[in-house]
This record gives structure tokens, C-alpha cells and sequence, in this order.
């Protein structure tokens, strides 16, 4: 995908630009993310035979990435992900070799490992450091990924999630300033709708670019701004497409595409070329749909002035979708011109390349062939046959459109009550004090590790009951909430010392538990005498020292109830405390099953 906000255009500063292809590990993370977004947007351009190079620096940049923040390789992995389906959708473009360099010298197979491999990467990225914002962005292309294999259904699904994604309000994505946040959120709604105006859902489409467009208007950027007004034209003018082909009043929504694009068009400063080709032909499809007011003799003279401001058909345009709607308006303009043959040509040209990733454009391309076909070169009734069929296809095709819009409302409703219900059980888990495991959170891991002591011979298992020495003094000297705090840190000081794997649960009061799998008792109580000495650093607020009193109990017996175990570390805590204090005590009780509930007996 390429940024709204005229970031892919050449920037002014272009020995920065060139030192970030030349160097790119050393350039500044903004001239990186600028070339990137440059490049993805020419990689997007249809027909572009040389699109390979485009892909193979978008590729490098990726590669020379690697010690960069998490959010600038998001933003990178996503850029590659999306120029490599645009390549895929494109059908007829090479890609990365395993070298990352690509022959120029003719079309090669596309790598669809490539974008495999990106989308994993960019996955495991937003996942692993959080970033949801870019995790919309994932599933998004996620979608378009089953899009161009012909699986709607996981289209579909992917599209769900990002759609219910991106309507919770905590949208993470690090970035450094709040305009740039902006700009990733603007990112995201225009991706989302695009993906959702591919899989025919129009109306779910428009209100996101609409969101997009506000975004830019506050930031006072009229490039950004023109950018969601152009794919505001495209989901319009597709759908009013859409509907005429299914025998529905598609007049208005064209209309008002062709309304919104003779405004965009006449504004040169804000879009290039390209886009400007766009929308001429959302102008033109318009001006040759619906009733003619002209003359047969002005209407053809109308449309030669078309077929030239359109171009040739080899010309490239900024995207797929751009592509098919000129393919259209040329033919269409081609029909009037008295130029048929040309017409059935460029339609035949364009259907054989078999584009994927927009089949309802798509479709329309094969209908528009049937009709120049049957009704411009002469027909067969074999033709007329066709035709029929293709319009029983259409209703069929509407038919199930409306069932997919049903669903995907049906999935949002499930996909929020999904999140709701998981929220719910996670908090009735958590000790909304300290963000710890609860007691039952603590009642069902315990269990479970005592099963795999039981089931796997040499296993072990330690736990830990901690107590904060005096902390009823704490409330009384400074106050109840300064005595909050410090059960917070004290809670955040023992969960960063201890090892990932290792449980930190509050038990009440000023109690914790610890759940050390796989550790014996030596190497638990050293364990938690490190994490007693970074307490004792935790501020109380009078000058006093944190300490704590500490029982610990292991076991590697397959008979031992979570109870037994519990008791026994226990014992040894008050043990601690009889003691003063600020200790860590071994239990060194015999270890026996005890009465009740028998773990793995």
C-alpha cells in the first residue's frame, strides 16, 4: 500500500533519499520509511513490466532492517507485503529470487514465498511487541492474500478481524510523534476499506475513507486528503458498477464518482499522472452510461477526445483497480468512437492476464467483452446465449453478495462478544491491584504443573510464599494508598527478576506466590534471594526499606496435592518471620502425598 499523505512522492531532500538506498541500516528512520512507501507505490503500478527492481529494493530494505525499532519494521514489513500482492494480483510480474535480486530481462514465476514470508515476519513483529495498530494492517493483507487464492471464506474472516480490530480505541503502533500516528491510523482505514471494497463490501468500505479523509483535513494536508477522496471515487464508482450489473439503479453512486472526480481532476497539484488517468476514466465511464443526450455524430467526436486523453491501453496506472475501471471506460469510449475491434481487443487483453485481487472489476471487464462482442462484431445465437447466461450469473453472483454482507455483520456481532467474553474471563483471573494472576489463576496452574511432575519421570517443581515484613506498619506510617503502591512495585520488582516461565500470582493481603517449574529447591531459594535483595530497593516513602519473608517447597513426588505443597512453604515463611524477617527458608519436611486429592494418582 502507499501512504495518503504524498509521502511516496520524490521527496525534496533527495541526497537523503539516495543515501537511504545506498546505506539504508545508517539513513534516518524517516528517509527509509519515505523510499519504502516510494517504491511500494511504483511497485503497484499496472501493467509495469519492470516492477521487479521496485520489489527487490523493497526486499533489501527489509533485510537491512533488522536492528531497527519494532514500529519501522512494521511499517516496512507491511509496505513489502502489500507491493509483493500487488505483484501477485497483477499476474504477470516477476519477483524476489532467494537473493533478494530480481532479472529484469523478461517476466519470471512470481515468488509467492515472498509474500509468505513477509506476512509471517510482519505477524510475528506485531504480535510479539504489541503493535495493534499494525495488526489490522496484518490481517488486512492477510485478506487480500486469500483474495488472490480464491478463498472468500478466509477473506472474509481475516477481514472481520480487522474490522473489529480497528474499531477498539487503544490502536498501538509506537509511534514518535501524534501526526505520524495519524498518518499510520489514515494507513490503515484506507487499507481496510480497500480490502473490504475488493470482497464487494462497498458500503462497509466508505465510512473508513471518510474517517481517513477527516484525519487528513485536520492535519491540514490537501495531498492526504486527495488521496482518500480518489479511493473514495474508486469503492463508488465500483459499486454503482456493481449494482447495474446485477439490473439495479447503479446511477446515483456513478454519478456522484463522477461528480467527485471531474472536482479532483480539475485540482493538477494534488495527484499525479496516474491518478488523474483514474479518474478521467470514472469520467468518462459515467458521460457513456445511462441515456445520451448527444448525437450519434458528437457522441462518437466526445469519445474519440476520450479514447486520446485515456491513452494507450499498455499505459500504466497507479493500481489494479485503476487499471480495470480504465479498461472500461476505454472500451467503452472505443464503442462510441465506431472502433469495436479495438475495444473487444483491449477488454480480451486485459481478461487474459487474469488479474486477482479484484474480481468484481474484474468481472465486469468479462461482461463488457460479452457485450462489445455480441452486439458491435456481429453474433451467433450461441452469443446471445452467453449474454443470458452471464446475466443469470450476475443475479446469482448479487444473490450471494447480499448473503456475504449478512455474514460479515453476523461475524462482527460474534467477533465482539468474542473479545467481550475473553476480557471478562481474563479480569475474573487477574488481581486488579498488583495486574497479577489471582488466587484461581494460581489454583489452576498449580495443578497443572503438578500433573506433568506426576506424568513425566525427573521433573520438578518449586514454589515460593512471600510476605511483605511490617507492611501493616507501612499503612499506618505513610498511608493505605502509598501502601498500594508499594505492593504494586513490589509485585512489578518480583515478576522482572524472575524468569519468563515462573508464575507471580498474589495470594491476599500482602502475600504472593511464586511457581517456579522445572526448578529445584536450591535453585528456587537463590532465585528468590535475588529477588529480595531488588525489593529492598522498592521506596516506601519514609525512608524505610522494603524486606520481605519468604517460605520455599519443592517436590519431584507424583503423589503431592497443590495443598500439601502450599502448607509446607507456607510453614517455612512463618518460619522466616519468627525469625525477623527479611529471609528465605527452605522446608525440608519429608515429601509425602497427603490426605485428599491426589495429583496424578
Amino acid at each position: 500500500m502507499t501512504r495518503t499523505d504524498g509521502r511516496d512522492r520524490p521527496s525534496p531532500a533527495g541526497a537523503v533519499l539516495a543515501g537511504a538506498l545506498a546505506r539504508p541500516e545508517h539513513a534516518p528512520r524517516e528517509s527509509v520509511i519515505a523510499h519504502a512507501r516510494a517504491v511500494g507505490a511504483r511497485a503497484a503500478r499496472v501493467p509495469h513490466p519492470g516492477r521487479g527492481t521496485d520489489i527487490a529494493t523493497l526486499v533489501d530494505l527489509v533485510r537491512s532492517s533488522r536492528r531497527r525499532d519494532p514500529a519501522t519494521r512494521a511499517v516496512l514489513l507491511r509496505e513489502t507485503a502489500a507491493a509483493l500482492l500487488a505483484v501477485r494480483g497483477g499476474g504477470d510480474d516477476p519477483s524476489p529470487t532467494g537473493s533478494g535480486t530480481l532479472d529484469d530481462g523478461g517476466p519470471s514465476p512470481v515468488d509467492t514465498d515472498a509474500a509468505e514470508r513477509t506476512l509471517d515476519e510482519l505477524v510475528a513483529v506485531v504480535s510479539e511487541h504489541g503493535l495493534t495498530l499494525f495488526a489490522v494492517d496484518a490481517e488486512a493483507l492477510l485478506a487480500r492474500r486469500a483474495l488472490l487464492a480464491d478463498d472468500e471464506e478466509s477473506a472474509l474472516a481475516a477481514a472481520t478481524r480487522a474490522l473489529t480490530s480497528l474499531d477498539e480505541q487503544s490502536a498501538v503502533d509506537h509511534a514518535p510523534t501524534a501526526r505520524e500516528h495519524r498518518g499510520n491510523l489514515q494507513d490503515t482505514y484506507r487499507l481496510v476499506a480497500s480490502t473490504l471494497a475488493a470482497l464487494g463490501l462497498h458500503e462497509n468500505a466508505q465510512p473508513l475513507l471518510t474517517r481517513a479523509r477527516v484525519i487528513a483535513e485536520d492535519d491540514g494536508d490537501l495531498i492526504a486528503a486527495a488521496r482518500c477522496e480518489h479511493e473514495l471515487i474508486r469503492v463508488l464508482a465500483a459499486w454503482g458498477l456493481r449494482l447495474q450489473r446485477a439490473g439495479r439503479d447503479g446511477a446515483p453512486l456513478l454519478e456522484e464518482a463522477g461528480h467527485r472526480a471531474g472536482a479532483l481532476h480539475a485540482e493538477p497539484a494534488l495527484l499525479g499522472p496516474e491518478h488523474r488517468r483514474a479518474l478521467r476514466a470514472v469520467v468518462t465511464l459515467v458521460r457513456h452510461t445511462g441515456p445520451r443526450l448527444r448525437t450519434p455524430a458528437e457522441a462518437a467526436a466526445r469519445a474519440r477526445g476520450d479514447v486520446e486523453a485515456l491513452g494507450p491501453a499498455d499505459r500504466s496506472c497507479a493500481g489494479l483497480s485503476d487499471h480495470l475501471l480504465v479498461a472500461l471506460a476505454r472500451a467503452r469510449s472505443l464503442v462510441l468512437a465506431g472502433r469495436p475491434d479495438e475495444a473487444a481487443a483491449g477488454l480480451a487483453a486485459v481478461r487474459d492476464r487474469r488479474p486477482r485481487g479484484e474480481p468484481g472489476l474484474a468481472l465486469a471487464v468479462s461482461r463488457e467483452l460479452v457485450h462489445v462482442a455480441t452486439d458491435h462484431l456481429g453474433g451467433v445465437p450461441g452469443r446471445r446465449a452467453l449474454r443470458d447466461y452471464t446475466a443469470d450469473l450476475e443475479r446469482e453472483l448479487w444473490t450471494l453478495q447480499q448473503a456475504r454482507v449478512l455474514s460479515l455483520r453476523t461475524r462482527i456481532a460474534h467477533e465482539q462478544l468474542r473479545r467481550e467474553h475473553g476480557e471478562v474471563a481474563a479480569q475474573a483471573r487477574t488481581d486488579p491491584l498488583t495486574g497479577l494472576p489471582n488466587r484461581r489463576a494460581l489454583d489452576d496452574t498449580l495443578a497443572d504443573h503438578l500433573t506433568t511432575v506426576a506424568s513425566r519421570a525427573g521433573s520438578a517443581l518449586a514454589i515460593a510464599m512471600v510476605d511483605v515484613d511490617r507492611f501493616k506498619t507501612i499503612n499506618d506510617r505513610v498511608s493505605h494508598a502509598r501502601g498500594d503502591e508499594v505492593l504494586r512495585l513490589v509485585a512489578e520488582t518480583l515478576r522482572r527478576c524472575l524468569r519468563a516461565d515462573d508464575l507471580v500470582a498474589r495470594y491476599g493481603g500482602d502475600e504472593f506466590v511464586v511457581v517456579l517449574p522445572g526448578s529445584s529447591e536450591s535453585d528456587a531459594r537463590a532465585a528468590l534471594e535475588r529477588a529480595a535483595r531488588a525489593v529492598a530497593d522498592v521506596p516506601v516513602g519514609d525512608g524505610s526499606q522494603v524486606s520481605l519473608s519468604v517460605g520455599v517447597a519443592g517436590t519431584v513426588h507424583s503423589g503431592i496435592t497443590p495443598g500439601t505443597l502450599l502448607a509446607r512453604a507456607d510453614r517455612a515463611m512463618y518460619e522466616a518471620k519468627r525469625g525477623g524477617g527479611n529471609a528465605v527458608i527452605l522446608d525440608e519436611s519429608t515429601d509425602t502425598p497427603a490426605d485428599g486429592l491426589v495429583v496424578g494418582g
